[in-house]
C-alpha cells in the first residue's frame, strides 16, 4: 500500500514538474525544494477540492443525496400570488371514480396516454361530474391573504385557498342546487397540485404542494348524494 502511494506521489510529482516547467513564471515557483512542495501542495489541494465540490453538487442535483445544511439554511419558496382555479362538481358516491379520472390524468401528462386512456378519462370525466365543464376562475392574493399565515413569507395556505373557493361557490347561483341543506364545508373542497395530484394537508402552503403563481388548478367540491343536481 505505501509503494503504491509512493508511486502515485512521484507519477503526480513528475507530472506537475513537468507542466509547472512549461513557462517562466510557473518555473519560478519550483525553483528550490520548499517552494516546490508549496506550490505542488496547493495545486493539489485545489484539484481534490474541486473535484469534491462537482462530485458533491452533482450528487445533490441528481437526488442521491441532500444538502448538509439544509436544516440551517431553509429555502423559502415564492408564495403564490394568483392561480386560476377550475371548479365542478361531484357527489360523495363517486369519489373512487373521481381518483381515478385524476389517475388517467396524471398518466396522460407523464407522456403514457393513450387513446384508450383518453377514451376512459373522458367517460370518467363525463359520468362523475355534475357540471359538464369545469367553472374557471381567476384568484388574486394580496399582503391580507397572508396575514392568518403562521409565516406570512409563504403565501397562504390550502386552507385559505378552500375558503375564497367556498366564497366563489355562496356567491355563484350557479351552484344552488347543491346548497340544499345547506353549504358544503371547507373539508369537503378538494385542491389538486399543478401534476393533479390531491393536496390533503389543510394548513400547507401552496407554494409548497406544487400550487405556484400562474398555475391553473383544479378543485372539486364534494356534496351529499342528496343534493346531486336532477
Amino acid at each position: 500500500m505505501l509503494s503504491q502511494l509512493t508511486t502515485v506521489c512521484s507519477v503526480v510529482d513528475e507530472h506537475l514538474t513537468r507542466t509547472l516547467n512549461a513557462t517562466e513564471f510557473t518555473r519560478q515557483l519550483i525553483i528550490t525544494p520548499t517552494s516546490k512542495f508549496i506550490t505542488e501542495s496547493l495545486l493539489v489541494l485545489f484539484f481534490i477540492v474541486i473535484n469534491y465540490e462537482i462530485v458533491y453538487w452533482s450528487g445533490i442535483h441528481l437526488g442521491l443525496w441532500e444538502y448538509h445544511a439544509r436544516h440551517i439554511f431553509k429555502e423559502i419558496p415564492v408564495h403564490c400570488a394568483h392561480v386560476y382555479v377550475r371548479i365542478n362538481v361531484v357527489t360523495a358516491d363517486d369519489t373512487d371514480q373521481l381518483n381515478n379520472y385524476y389517475s388517467l390524468k396524471r398518466q396522460s401528462k407523464r407522456g403514457v396516454a393513450s387513446l384508450t386512456n383518453w377514451s376512459k378519462m373522458t367517460e370518467e370525466g363525463q359520468s362523475v361530474f355534475q357540471l359538464p365543464q369545469f367553472v374557471k376562475y381567476h384568484l388574486e392574493f394580496s399582503p391580507e391573504d397572508f396575514e392568518s399565515s403562521q409565516d406570512p413569507e409563504y403565501g397562504c395556505t390550502v386552507d385559505h385557498l378552500r375558503k375564497r373557493v367556498l366564497e366563489l361557490w355562496n356567491e355563484s347561483d350557479l351552484y344552488s342546487p347543491w346548497n340544499q341543506p345547506h353549504h358544503p364545508p371547507p373539508k369537503q373542497v378538494v385542491v389538486y397540485s399543478n401534476k393533479d395530484v390531491e393536496v390533503t394537508k389543510g394548513d400547507e402552503y401552496l407554494s409548497k404542494v406544487d400550487i405556484e403563481t400562474g398555475n391553473v388548478i383544479d378543485v372539486v367540491v364534494v356534496v351529499e348524494p342528496n343534493n346531486e343536481k336532477e
